[in-house]
């Protein structure tokens, strides 16, 4: 099995810091699961790790694709598991650092196949009715040509079958059949759960205190200059919680101290859901907030019996 570290939590929980401290001192690297710090341009709204952070430890999959590129947690899943194949070859304990939860669900669970979650609900519509139009014979032509080992496996009477392998490939820009085989490679993975236990109220100040801040070094300047580069308001990555204020204040639905406060708002919304999904895991080792990060450092080793 191989050991990985998992540190995650609530935004503004202090995992970037530690993170940091615990690659530098296990002579490793970091693999980002944020499903918006993959995105260039956008450093203050995603509270992106600074140029002089990301320059002291080796960083993976964080600001690479521009705003207008297509993610996902399936490609995620394929990504990041290449990077800690790759990392454990060479000696390094492999450390994934970030609040998507669903992102790291899918690296070490997977979600491609009858989870709910992981559907494309309008592709599904469209497939369904192609085949309601055109027959199931076009549907299968299509999954041979972009996936042959599921087209050899899939039941060729089975509609919901076919269905769902088109539609995982098409969503994904990846094979059904290869997000099979990593999900039989990952169970080799061990993911090793590390959170900051926060009281609720101390965690809801120090996000209020974040988005003051990421209002006052230019989030509204970075919405913009996004904007002007010709990217438009309406794709999937500027759906964030800040930016989705920022334009209602720019565009004077909002006064700016509204939307401050719908952006401090609307961020503990996303940590309570955070934490709500983290409570309901078994498997986390959960840090006290009032130790520093050496400390949280030592405990992790610890557990990792380093």
């Amino acid at each position: 099995m191989l050991d990985v570290v998992v540190i995650t939590g609530p935004t503004a929980s202090g995992k970037t810091d530690l993170s940091l401290m615990l690659a530098n001192d296990l002579q490793s690297e970091i693999i980002s699961a944020d499903s918006r710090q993959v995105y260039k341009m956008m450093d203050i709204c995603t509270a992106k790790p600074s140029k002089e952070e990301l320059s002291s430890v080796n960083h993976h999959l964080i600001d690479f694709l521009n705003p207008d590129g297509e993610y996902s947690a399936g490609i995620f899943a394929r990504d990041a598991s290449r990077v800690i194949n790759e990392l454990s070859s060479t000696g390094k304990t492999p450390i994934v650092c970030g609040g998507s939860l669903f992102y790291i669900k899918a690296l070490f669970e997977g979600l491609f196949d009858g989870d709910s979650q992981s559907t494309n609900h309008e592709l599904r519509h469209q497939l369904n009715k192609q085949c309601e139009e055109q027959g199931l014979e076009p549907l299968l032509t299509q999954l041979q040509e972009v996936d042959a080992v599921s087209y050899e496996r899939v039941d060729k009477n089975n509609k919901q079958r076919v269905i769902r392998a088109l539609e995982y490939y098409l969503s994904n820009n990846e094979k059904l059949s290869d997000a099979q085989k990593r999900e039989e490679n990952n169970n080799n993975f061990r993911p090793i759960y590390f959170a900051i236990d926060f009281p609720r109220q101390l965690l809801y100040d120090r996000i209020n205190r974040r988005c003051e801040q990421m209002w006052e070094q230019g989030i509204v300047e970075e919405y913009k200059q996004i904007i002007d580069s010709c990217y438009s308001p309406n794709l999937n990555s500027m759906n964030t919680v800040g930016y989705n204020e920022v334009k209602k204040f720019l565009e004077g639905e909002w006064t700016e101290g509204t939307a401050i406060e719908e952006f401090k708002k609307f961020t503990r919304r996303y940590a309570k859901r955070q934490l709500t999904w983290l409570r309901g895991m078994d498997n986390v080792n959960w840090l006290n907030y009032d130790l520093d990060n050496k400390t949280k450092t030592i405990k992790i080793k610890e557990c990792l019996n380093i």
